[in-house]
């Protein structure tokens, strides 16, 4: 049996526990949160693939081919083009995954010379899903295949394909995983140091007590703030350069695209990130306390920026949701001017995201942290 003592002392520490809310909160909801998130977003299949149709034939058989591709929810017809171009760009500026081009000999080819070509073209950015969408145009192609031998031809030994898909890959044509997963890396490690080491110095300071030394001075609570930001910042900057250089050394990431505006927009997300981590320390009360807030924060923010897996592939409702992550579109501006070389034409709505979030989080982490000054 338990001791009078060692009874009393349970009971003292469980309620000193319960007393913590936001300890209780995170121990309770931060694992059930997580497993949820990770059971949706790391999700090897790939579903709902965008797909831009270019019809020169607009024939019955290349409406049925047309066809085999939207009776199966891999691939989602999201428009339709007009010129080869136009396609191009559509899957260059990241509208669509996948473009499927139809040429206008289509069906007579088929009819009279019992063969013929259609293009595919894939944006080969992420290798996986890329390497996956090449499987089920093979797969659909042979089952479309199958049908028009069916149907024209008895079936013989002599087996012979009619239809025959020429695919391409671009801005990745060697499909490697590491173009697509490096660029993610970067933008989660410099997530999560951004925000827990702004958090931690901040705490840390508080807990030294030399904010309050800080407000003897006749310094402005803004002039504060900035002098906190901007060291940070700029140490993170040149690590997040040295990171660009070994992605491009070692991984042969190519930098396809404006250099000038990967930096500033690099910069840009850095201070994002420095402004919620001081957004954070302004509701902790010690260091610990802010480190489990920082990770716990950081999981969503890196599994729903698309770091490691495609934003596509996830359900609807963490699709709207990622919208909301300044990781996304970080990301999206990463990989456009690293791999594709594209610019403000593309991704010019992310650039305005980024802005946004940067104005945001300033304003909020600065009135909580002149709270802590005032």
């Amino acid at each position: 049996m338990l001791s009078r003592r060692l009874l009393a002392l349970l009971i003292k520490e469980s309620t000193e526990l319960l007393r913590n809310r936001q300890l209780v909160i995170f121990l309770t909801l931060a694992p059930i949160l997580s497993m949820v998130i990770f059971g949706y977003v790391l999700n090897s299949n790939v579903n709902h693939l965008r797909l831009s149709i270019l019809d020169q034939n607009q024939g019955a058989m290349s409406r049925d081919f047309i066809n085999a591709f939207t009776e199966n929810h891999i691939f989602l017809v999201d428009r339709y083009s007009n010129t080869q171009q136009d396609l191009t760009q559509q899957v260059a500026q990241g509208k669509v995954d996948a473009g499927l081009m139809i040429p206008p000999t289509f069906s007579r080819d088929l009819l009279q010379i019992g063969k013929a070509e259609v293009g595919f073209v894939i944006d080969g950015i992420n290798a996986y899903s890329s390497g996956l969408a090449k499987g089920y145009v093979a797969q659909i192609t042979t089952q479309f295949n199958l049908s028009l031998l069916k149907q024209y031809q008895p079936l013989s030994l002599d087996f012979k394909l009619p239809l025959q898909p020429q695919i391409t890959f671009r801005y990745n044509p060697g499909t490697l995983d590491s173009w697509f997963f490096v660029p993610g890396v970067i933008g989660a490690i410099m997530t999560l140091s951004a925000i827990l080491a702004a958090a931690v110095e901040a705490v840390r300071e508080k807990d030294q007590g030399t904010l309050e030394q800080l407000l003897m001075t006749p310094v402005a609570s803004t002039s504060i703030l900035i002098s906190k930001i901007a060291p940070i910042s700029g140490l993170l900057s040149v690590t997040l350069l040295m990171c660009f250089a070994t992605a491009h050394w070692i991984f042969q990431i190519p930098f396809r695209g404006n250099v000038f505006l990967l930096l500033i927009f690099s910069i840009l997300f850095i201070q994002i990130g420095v402004s919620i981590g001081l957004a954070i320390s302004a509701f902790s009360r010690n260091k610990l306390q802010t480190i489990l807030i920082g990770i716990f924060l950081n999981i969503p923010i890196i599994l729903l920026g698309g770091a490691v897996t495609s934003i596509n592939s996830m359900p609807l409702l963490f699709r709207w949701i990622a919208q909301m992550n300044p990781l996304y579109h970080y990301l999206i501006i990463l990989r456009g001017i690293l791999l594709k070389g594209v610019g403000l034409e593309v991704w010019g709505v992310n650039a305005i995201a980024m802005v946004l979030f940067a104005v945001t989080t300033l304003f909020v982490s600065a009135r909580h942290y002149r709270s802590q000054l005032n």
